[in-house]
């Protein structure tokens, strides 16, 4: 079944001030967002410019904000809105390229930094597990092999949004790339590394400026928990400090 959706997207350009547009569209009652947000696209007005991959919550590129709150519109139901209108922006703390697309480099330049990879040894209780398998290993054989996956961060930017922190200081290091460090922290016995991590976190720009207000983890997609990767840095670089003072 079919539903009339009016989608209300703020479009903006370098030569454009910001201003919203309305839409009418038909979609599927069991259509996502951005479902909605191509048939704009594909059948009104083929300028209107927006990011997306994957249509999974896979990759993160299609982040907006929806009614004023983050999310992945490839995951959202259109039926979570009971048919009201819908109110698209870009996310915020970013510079706007044109309508829902943002300049993600700095934001990138962070985790690169961070020396974030985006992969990591599955954890022990999944060892084991049956898995799909088409090798020539038989499958219990290979369920036993241990094995990497993807980090939860897909990178999409919405932490940043979110973040009142973003807001003040947009040098802030930022509640992904902070957590970046957590997760290179937790992988990496080097002591010169661990050593780096801790510095780029307790710089300026680190966990110190974050007003602890958890509308990162509130707002994340995929179980992160940047907030909670921010105060267990904390409580890592005021136990490194206690030692130098102190050399206990």
């Amino acid at each position: 079944m079919s539903i009339t959706l009016t989608l209300r997207i703020l479009r903006s350009r370098r030569d454009v001030m910001p201003h919203y547009e309305t839409f009418e569209v038909s979609v599927s009652d069991a259509a996502n967002v951005l479902d909605a947000i191509e048939q704009v696209w594909a059948h009104r007005d083929r300028k209107l410019m927006f990011r997306h991959a994957c249509h999974h919550a896979s990759c993160g590129t299609c982040a907006v904000r929806i009614n004023g709150r983050e999310k992945l519109p490839c995951i959202v139901p259109v039926a979570d809105y009971s048919g009201k209108p819908l109110t698209i922006e870009p996310l915020r703390n970013f510079d706007i390229v044109g309508d829902l697309v943002v300049d993600m480099a700095k934001f990138f330049q962070n985790q690169q930094a961070s020396d974030f990879v985006i992969t990591r040894p599955t954890e022990n209780e999944l060892v084991g597990k049956p898995i799909a398998y088409t090798g020539g290993m038989d499958p219990e054989s290979a369920s036993t092999i241990p094995f990497n996956r993807f980090e939860n961060c897909v990178e999409c930017g919405i932490c940043l949004s979110a973040c009142p922190t973003m807001a003040g200081d947009h040098k802030f290091f930022g509640p992904a790339g902070l957590a970046a460090i957590k997760r290179q922290l937790d992988k990496t016995t080097d002591p010169v590394e661990r050593k780096r991590l801790l510095e780029l976190a307790d710089g300026e720009h680190g966990v110190w400026r974050c007003h602890s207000a958890w509308e990162c983890t509130e707002a994340c997609p995929q179980q992160v928990f940047p907030a909670e990767s921010i105060m267990a840095l904390r409580k890592e670089i005021t136990k490194k400090h206690f030692r130098e003072l102190f050399g206990k």
